[in-house]
This record gives structure tokens, C-alpha cells and sequence, in this order.
């Protein structure tokens, strides 16, 4: 699945966690091609209300995406997202039993796209009983071109 589809499909707060845990030179770079700028600033009582509002002024324009930049920057979004989500990465893979180093393994990531179904919801469980949000492993498991998510989620 292309990462813009991917970003299409996930709630409004993973994206804005998507986009504040990217380098900001990629922040921008994606503020500057979609043509979205900050508000002024006011004094106000939300902290963080410039970032969230560029935030969902992004996550609109991407729904309607589709030069292959944008798919390279949300690519680099996703990519980017998910290194900070290793907890969850080393989770999955110590489940498939696929040797790694805290989520990050040299293998390529093709072994995914060969999961049976039963394996991919057994997967699927496993890390909602660790804890983790069903739109986070969707997102993860959407990257990495597991089949029969649908059936799983």
C-alpha cells in the first residue's frame, strides 16, 4: 500500500504524532509543497496550536495527494514515524521470530507479504496485548504490505 493511502486511512492523532516526531526540514519541506503556512501568533492558552493546526491543514491536502513527491515525503513520514516506534517493531518481530536489534533488522521486510491469515491476526492480537493502538499496528502492518489486515484489524 502507498504511504499516501496509508496516511489516508489513520486517525487524525496518529498523524499529528506522525508529523511532530518527523525532522522538521521534512515538516517543512511537506508545509512548503502543499503551500500550508503558520498563523500569526497570539497569545493564547494552547501551547502547541500552530504545529496541531499545520498539522490537520496537512493531513486534509494529503487526502487528495498524488505526485510522487508527496508519496516520497509521506513515505519518509511513515518511515520516519515508525523508527520511533521500536517497541512495537521488536514486538512484532520477536513474534514472527525474525532476529533483530530493538525493532531494527537487516532482513528485508518481504517475509511480511507471504503471511497467512491465521499468522496475521494471531500477530495482530499479540501486540493489541502488549498494548499498542490498533491505528498504530494498522499503519505498521499497512507499510510493510501484510496481507489479510483487513480481516484483522
Amino acid at each position: 500500500m502507498d504511504s499516501v493511502q496509508i496516511i489516508r486511512e489513520m486517525s487524525q492523532e496518529t498523524f499529528q504524532d506522525v508529523v511532530q516526531t518527523s525532522p522538521r526540514k521534512v515538516r517543512e519541506t511537506l508545509y512548503a509543497r502543499m503551500g500550508i503556512k503558520g498563523k500569526k501568533k497570539k497569545v493564547g492558552l494552547r501551547v502547541h496550536a500552530k504545529a496541531q493546526d499545520r498539522a490537520n491543514q496537512l493531513f486534509e491536502r494529503l487526502q487528495n495527494a498524488d505526485s510522487d513527491k508527496e508519496v516520497e515525503l509521506c513515505s519518509e513520514l511513515v518511515r520516519n514515524w515508525l523508527y520511533h516506534q521500536r517497541p512495537m517493531l521488536k514486538t512484532a518481530l520477536d513474534f514472527l521470530e525474525v532476529p533483530n536489534d530493538n525493532g531494527l533488522t537487516e532482513q528485508e521486510t518481504d517475509f511480511f507479504e507471504s503471511l497467512e491469515k491465521e499468522k496475521v491476526s494471531a500477530l495482530v492480537q499479540h501486540l493489541k496485548d502488549n498494548g499498542f493502538a490498533e491505528d498504530h499496528i494498522g499503519t505498521y502492518l499497512k507499510f510493510v504490505d501484510v496481507p489479510h489486515l483487513q480481516d484483522s484489524l
